[in-house]
């Protein structure tokens, strides 16, 4: 084996010597060049457009359920107006008895309704109308203890628990329906 001039390495690092004397040059590392493989590309006049479209028809039924639940409320609270005690006057709206208590109970039950029937949440819905139909059975069952307090009718608290029902069920059995839509235009 001949010894070459270090000129021909980079570094001193590049040549060793082990115990026995001998000689050894480090291979440099070498960087292969990758070979360059053509990319088809599409051309510049193509145009994709996705569109999602969603329907959720238990959604609609809560937020329709809220919205009037709201209103009613509402116009109880307007009705009744906010000086003086809770409990009195004793106003009517839509033929049923409310005093500002129940308007208030009202506008916020309806406006969570409304608002979980915007944002399409099942949970919400479930958990609130759930609440919304046992306060309404325990209304129609127990009138009389909530008649000086909320001037409440059994009447009108069958009626709340049936909406509760069928916002209930329709959350649990109603599909909601999702599209989705893409096109491809390509101009020559």
């Amino acid at each position: 084996m001949s010894m070459q001039s270090g000129s021909e390495y980079q570094s001193s690092s590049d040549v060793y010597q082990d115990q026995a004397g001998r000689l050894f040059v480090q291979p440099q590392s070498v960087v292969q060049a990758q070979p360059v493989v053509p990319v088809a590309s599409a051309p510049s006049a193509v145009v994709r457009r996705s569109y999602r479209a969603r329907f959720a028809p238990d959604a609609v039924i809560t937020a329709i359920v809220g919205l009037v639940i709201l209103i009613v409320g509402l116009l109880a609270l307007t009705r009744a107006g906010t000086d003086g005690p809770m409990n009195t006057p004793i106003v009517k709206v839509l033929g049923f008895t409310h005093t500002e208590t129940l308007g208030l109970i009202e506008i916020g039950i309806g406006a969570i309704l409304l608002i979980c029937g915007a944002t399409l949440s099942r949970s919400g819905t479930l958990f609130f109308a759930t609440i919304l139909g046992v306060g309404a059975f325990v209304g129609a069952i127990q009138t009389k203890s909530f008649r000086t307090t909320l001037a409440l009718e059994s009447s009108m608290s069958w009626l709340v628990v049936v909406a509760a029902v069928v916002v209930v069920l329709s959350t649990l059995l109603l599909p909601r329906f999702v599209t989705r839509t893409t096109t491809v235009a390509v101009d020559a």
